[in-house]
This record gives C-alpha cells, structure tokens and sequence, in this order.
C-alpha cells in the first residue's frame, strides 16, 4: 500500500468458513509487552483428593534443538497470494498465512480474500480512529483467531533486532509465521522463516542474519516506498530497516502502539510446552 491504511472497502459478501487448522502447538519465551487482542480466560482446574496438576501437553520440537547455525522456512510454493487492490494488505497477508499454516492446497480465491477484509473490518476496534477503510492490528489477529489458526496476538518490541527475535522465536516454537507491520503501520508482510547463528530453541544468545518475507503488495510499486521484493525473498535484517519502521499513524494515536516495532505474533495454547 502506497502510505495508505490498510483496506479498501469491499461489496459484503457471505461468509465462509476458511480451512480448517492443522495441530500444531507454539510457545515464546516471556510475558507480552504488545497489545494483546485476546485474553485467554485462566482455567480454574480443582485439583482431586491427591493435589493433581492439571495436564501439560509436550510437543517435541522438529528438528531436534542442537548447537550450530540455524535455519527454517515455512513458505512452500504457492502460498503466496497478491492483495486483490491496492489497500487490501491485511486480507492478503492473512491469507497467505493461512496457506502456510494449512497442509493441503494453498487457497488463491479472491472472493475469500474479499471475505477475509470485511471480517476483519468488522472484527476491528477504535474504527473512529481507523477511518473508513482498513483493518485494525486487532482485528488481523482476530481473523486468525476466529478462523482457527491461533492463538495470535498483537505483540511490539522497542527495537527492530528485539522483534526480529521474537518473531523467529515464535515460527520456530510454533511453526506458525508472523505477522510484521511495515510502513510504520500502512502495511503488513508475512515473515515466514529466518537464517541465525544459532538455534533459537538451543540457545536463547542466537542473532537472526536474515527473514523470508512475503510481501503482499508484490507486484505492485509503490511511489513511496519502490517496488516489492518478490514472493520468499531472504531480507537481511539491516535491510529491513528500509520498511520495518516504529509504528506511527498520520491520522490518529496509539499509546501502546507508537514508536514500536508491531508485529502479529503466534503463541502457545494454555499448559502447551515445547522441548
């Protein structure tokens, strides 16, 4: 999107159930100091006559953590899929994401596309902020959510390193790509996997050299921004400081949001640990 917020309004169309999620489990270290777009109710589990601890689910890691460089992708062939117009950047990402997430055949329909913008439309709060057009960070989340692919969260960093971190952290515990807010907070790409020095499951010191990004908005060319970098380019990470910039809205405030690096994050279901 050329600076612009994120959608353009679209003809409502009926909705439709997007694919369902496949079971896989996430984990990031740490508490969230984003916004979070949904709050897990606690679960009060009684424990019995012999003081049980509710059941932790264990999900091994795949590959195994070990020492040396790490690397990962998630993004298969066809996976990508282009906005369907100009201001229509969250419904492409998020799509593409599903595609990641889902095992079989990558879903390319423009009309669940379109489907996709007016949910997340309708998902989206503070929309007198917002403005007429557009899809909120929370209600990008939330299209995740309500279709099965969570949990998702809306997360920030103070640095770009710090968000780069998290965001490998997150694909490589979950599985799941992330979601980055580029253009400080007019456009959305897909992170789908990273190169670092080392594993991020072994040891929590590893740097991030570079991401896979997709960016929605390719082919298109923005006038302030150049043209897109085609489906699963390798970024450096000092390259992307070129488009991941600290959020910052030409038309409204965001206390929790200003001067930071957002991003749409996965994470782990309630008592999911991963070894």
């Amino acid at each position: 999107m050329s600076g612009t917020p994120l959608s353009l309004a679209q003809p409502k169309i009926a909705e439709e159930s997007p694919p369902p999620t496949p079971a896989t489990a996430t984990q990031v270290s740490g508490e969230s100091v984003g916004e979070r777009t949904t709050r897990q109710k606690a679960k009060t589990t009684k424990p019995d006559v012999k003081g049980t601890k509710p059941d932790v689910k264990v999900v091994k890691l795949k590959p195994r953590p070990k020492a040396g460089p790490f690397e990962m992708n998630l993004y298969r062939k066809g996976d990508f899929m282009h906005q369907a117009t100009k201001d229509m950047c969250v419904a492409g990402s998020t799509q593409i994401m599903m595609n990641i997430i889902d095992p079989g055949k990558p879903n390319r329909s423009v009309a669940f596309q379109k489907r996709l913008y007016e949910r997340g439309r309708r998902l989206s709060p503070n929309q007198a902020k917002l403005g007429p057009i557009g899809v909120d960070l929370t209600g990008w989340a939330e299209l995740l959510n309500t279709g099965g692919y969570g949990p998702y969260v809306v997360e920030s960093a103070e640095t770009r390193r710090g968000a780069i971190r998290k965001a490998a952290k997150a694909i490589r515990e979950t599985n799941r790509p992330v979601g980055l807010v580029t253009w400080r907070g007019a456009h959305s790409w897909v992170m789908s996997g990273f190169t670092a020095d080392a594993d991020p499951a072994y040891d929590n010191g590893f740097k991030v050299k570079a991401a896979y990004i997709q960016d929605t908005w390719y082919p298109y060319v923005s006038t302030i921004w150049g043209a897109s970098n085609p489906p699963n380019t390798l970024v450096s990470v000092r390259k992307l400081k070129e488009d991941y910039l600290p959020y910052q809205r030409p038309r409204a405030r965001y206390p929790k949001r200003d001067g930071k690096y957002m991003l749409i994050l996965p994470v782990l279901p309630e008592r999911t640990v991963v070894r």
